[in-house]
């Protein structure tokens, strides 16, 4: 019998690769045909061999078997790398895995290729590309062109994985949720050999994307000073600034182990906990609710570290600060804060990555980048405001004055009614200091108006005179020296039961009143008077009658920290003047002639008269008024006869009197159209008295 030793081995390869061709094998993937990949298998056996008794070499051949070998390339390329998150900071890295299989039955090699998306947010370079295949477990390096195409390949045999890892450096910058898109393909030399021009055939390609995540933070500062706005008062010891520090991470991943810090600007320092009049502490909130964190405070720095800040949370701090000795007027009280994060490691912010201040507008560096929100129509994420963090210094002294009081002659008789320059004191009160404004409260500026002396009678004293009071006290808005439309009328507040009233000068100018003379208050006070100027016995004459009216400032405390000034005050005098009229009578024969005005002999004392003797009489009116703008005008002087006399007829002014004038007994008038003042008038004439009594 012929012995057949068949080799198993190679047809169970045979066999085997005819019977395991995959079925479900993805679409994407590229596989090979069976046409030109195709083979036969052919062999048959041959046998050398002696018969016994035989030295000749013996051959036997069987007969020939074959078997058709389908050669199937195939392989996939499968990733899972949808939105990888990757750190804003430039040149951050993305990681991107994939995996390689050659799932044919040949060996066979692949090139990758990586390009970058047009038309995303950012792009991909420095790429550092390895693989592990499941046959040696050992990680190699792949080396790029400069076009992102390896320039060695992966070999792999049938069934065998290579693991491929990516680290692709991106170009993105501070910002969040933007989106870089890297297609990664790997072609087959296989395949492309026996489908050169037809890409698809031989490529299988996956998509992979990072997007930027980042905590981004909105920091806002805001100051304001115990005036309650942005001046701080070198001149006030106790001034002091109360800053608040707002950050909202509005990033889209929480920001942990931050640290927020604000360095004071030359001239300020932190209040210590030693002055305690005016000492509060450092205060940090989450939400509104305060939690426990120790600042690090230096003399013009405090420190907030490991806050932990997740997203939309708003984190508040509060510390006050004052002026240093080495602030000055000019010294510029602009500062901000600052917000560090190293978003890489989260454990502290001593490296940071994110560096953000509050008074950031284009974050330039490594700061984040402020960017419009997708439609452009809102306020973008991590809008940083310090506008109102700006502290101006002011010098605030104190100082009010008020103008020197006049003054003045008044008629005899000026009801309250009669609204005139002439009765009407004008003051002004002008703020004198410095970066204050006075009165801009009730009641914290007043006045006063008093009587303070008086003449009554020609007796000086300190009683009020009845005769002359205060008609109003009103604000002159429209600087014309007389109370009327547009001028606000002041109600006082009587002091006791005395003649002084208090009045308050914010009633005047309800939002106070600045430094600087454009901005005084003139303060109007009008005076009437019920005086009379009768000679008869018995009778009133308040000629050079007069009462003083002091005005005073009185300031009522301090403002904004800076003690009161000094009270101020002044004093108007009014004097009543109008016509002193006197009568005098000399008696003398009746042929004498008219006695001159100086006649030595005129008398006012009672006289006596022998018959056949006349009385010559003489009517004498002075102006009394001194202040030159105090003419008389139109002065009647007028005597009625008793039926006892009769008129002489020799009617004579002592200078021209105006028509019509009365010169017939019994009654004797001139009329006088003006008299000046300090001016004296007369008629001179004279009677002759009956004997009988009667005419």
């Amino acid at each position: 019998m012929k012995s057949n030793n068949f080799n198993y081995s190679l047809l169970a390869v045979g066999v085997a690769a005819v019977m395991g061709i995959s079925t479900g094998a993805m679409a994407a993937k590229p596989t090979g045909g069976t046409g030109t990949g195709s083979f036969d298998v052919t062999n048959k056996a041959e046998a050398t061999y002696k018969v016994a008794g035989n030295d000749q070499s013996q051959t036997a051949t069987s007969n020939e078997v074959t078997v058709k070998v389908n050669e199937l390339s195939s392989f996939s390329l499968l990733n899972d790398n949808v939105n990888t998150p990757i750190n804003p900071q430039a040149n951050s890295t993305a990681t991107f895995t994939h995996t390689l299989k050659n799932e044919g039955n040949v060996n066979d090699s692949y090139i990758l290729d990586l390009k970058n998306v047009n038309g995303d947010d950012f792009d991909y370079s420095g790429y550092v590309v390895t693989y592990t295949k499941t046959s040696n477990g050992t990680s190699q390096n792949i080396t790029l062109d400069a076009n992102g195409k390896a320039t060695t390949a992966i070999t792999l045999t049938p069934n065998e994985t290579a693991s491929i890892t990516i680290v692709a450096t991106a170009n993105t910058a501070r910002s969040m949720d933007k989106n870089g898109i890297l297609t990664v393909s790997a072609e087959s030399a296989y395949l492309k050999a026996k489908n050169t021009g037809t890409p698809a055939a031989y490529t299988a390609s996956n998509t992979d994307n990072a997007k930027t995540t980042t905590p981004v933070y909105a920091i806002t500062k805001s100051a304001a000073t115990n005036l309650g706005n942005k001046n701080l008062d070198l001149n006030n010891a106790n001034a002091y600034i109360d800053y608040t520090i707002t950050v909202k991470n509005e990033g889209n991943i929480n920001g942990t182990a931050v640290t927020i810090e604000d360095a004071l600007p030359n001239g300020l320092t932190l209040v210590p906990s030693t002055q305690t009049d005016i000492y509060t502490a450092p205060v940090i909130k989450r939400n509104n609710a305060v939690i426990t964190v120790t600042p690090e405070i230096s003399t013009n720095k405090i420190t907030f570290k490991n806050v932990d800040i997740a997203k939309n949370d708003v984190i508040t701090i509060t510390f006050r600060a004052k002026k240093s000795s080495a602030a000055t007027s000019t010294s510029d009280f602009s500062n901000y804060a600052t917000v560090k994060d190293n978003t890489k490691n989260d454990v502290d912010a001593n490296t940071p990555d994110l560096i953000d201040h509050s008074n950031d507008k284009t974050n330039a560096g490594v700061a984040e980048v402020n960017y419009e929100n997708p439609v452009g129509t809102g306020p973008y994420p991590g809008k940083d405001d310090n506008t109102n963090a700006t502290v101006t210094t002011t010098n605030q002294t104190r100082s009010i004055t008020i103008s020197e009081g006049v003054n003045k002659e008044v008629p005899l008789l000026t009801p309250n009614t009669e609204n005139k320059v002439g009765n009407t004191y004008i003051y002004t009160i002008t703020n004198n200091g410095t970066d204050i404004t006075e009165a801009a409260t009730a009641n914290s500026v007043t006045f006063s108006v008093k009587p303070t002396a008086s003449k009554i009678n020609g007796v000086d004293g300190t009683t009020d005179n009845t005769d002359i009071s205060i008609a109003r006290v009103f604000a002159d808005i429209n600087n014309d020296g007389v109370f009327n439309i547009g001028d606000i009328e002041l109600t006082g507040t009587q002091v006791g039961t005395t003649s002084e009233y208090t009045y308050d000068l914010n009633q005047a100018k309800t939002t106070g009143f600045a430094a600087g003379t454009a901005n005084a208050i003139k303060i109007g006070v009008q005076v009437s008077t019920s005086g009379t100027g009768s000679n008869l016995v018995g009778g009133k004459n308040n000629i050079n009658d007069s009462e003083t009216l002091t005005l005073a400032v009185l300031p009522q405390g301090s403002v904004n920290g800076t003690p009161k000034p000094v009270d101020v005050s002044t004093t108007s005098k009014t004097t009543m003047q109008g016509i002193n009229l006197q009568k005098y009578q000399i008696v003398a024969n009746c042929e004498a002639a008219l006695p001159a005005d100086n006649n030595a002999a005129w008398s006012s004392t009672a006289t006596t008269a022998t018959s056949g003797q006349c009385i010559f009489y003489k009517l004498e009116a002075k102006n009394t008024f001194t202040e030159s703008n105090r003419a008389i005008s139109n002065l009647a002087i007028s005597d009625t006869l008793m039926s006892s006399v009769t008129y002489q007829g020799n009617f004579t002014p002592s200078k021209a009197v105006t028509a019509p004038t009365q010169i017939a007994a019994p009654l004797i008038k001139g009329i006088f159209a003006t008299l000046n003042p300090q001016e004296t008038v007369n008629i001179r004439f004279s009677v002759k008295p009956s004997q009988s009594g009667t005419n």
